[in-house]
This record gives structure tokens, sequence and C-alpha cells, in this order.
């Protein structure tokens, strides 16, 4: 399904849509990965990722804040994802990535929690995500 920006105050704002919970956090990911200019159309190697949460909204923070970090400090430039587990409290994901250290078209400073929400909507699931740029 995808994402789409929306207008927020100071900061940056997507609207993530997907047809279950699993894709949810794939296009999330993947929605970061774009507005960062941190995406890569080769695969060079799979990283596991894991973050634990008290519910899909905090684990959906959690899970986006993995990614900026492997993006900002390990230079990942983001292929694919396969969530592989997603439970109430916990999430596993292999990124499929290449390692480069290549300029970042936005800098991101954080994944808040302001107005953030995953919501039941026809079809599937919506996301509000507010990023501190």
């Amino acid at each position: 399904m995808g994402y789409r920006l929306i207008d927020h105050t100071a900061d940056l704002g997507v609207r993530v849509t997907a047809q279950d919970m699993p894709s949810l956090f794939r296009e999330a990911g993947l929605a970061l990965a774009r507005i960062m200019g941190a995406t890569s159309r080769e695969k060079q190697e799979s990283i596991e990722a894991s973050v634990e949460g008290i519910d899909h909204v905090d684990m959906l923070v959690r899970w986006l804040q993995e990614l900026l970090y492997l993006i900002e400090v390990k230079h990942v430039r983001i292929a694919g994802i396969e969530v592989r587990e997603l439970s109430q409290a916990k999430l596993t994901a292999l990124v499929s990535c290449r390692l480069e250290d290549t300029p970042l078209k936005r800098e991101i400073k954080a994944v808040t929690y302001h107005n953030l929400d995953i919501r039941p909507v026809e079809g599937g699931f919506e996301a509000s995500i507010i990023f501190d740029t």
C-alpha cells in the first residue's frame, strides 16, 4: 500500500498504510529509508533486527529507532525488509541491505511518540508517525 507525507509544524509526518500488521511495520521501515535516501537496489548482506515493546505502538517507535541507528551509525542502505515474527510485544525482521557510507538526503533526529497511533482502516491498518527533523 505505501506511505504519504503529512503536514506537521517543524517536523516531518508520514502516514503509512498496509493490509496487515507485519506489512505495516515493513512499509514504515521502507518509508523511513526512502525519506532519508537510505535505500539500495543491491543486497550485499542481511541483518537480523529485533525489538521489544509494550504494544504495537511502542514497538513501531522502537523498530524505526533501530532502523535509524542502523542507517546512521552502521551505514546500512536498505534493499528490503522481511518481518519474520510479530507478536504483541516482539518484532524480529530480516533487513536486506548494502553497507555504504553514502550521504543521506534528509536527516531525521528521532522517531517520536507524538500523535502516534495505529488504527484499522478499510483494507488493513494505518499508522501516523512524526519524525523529529
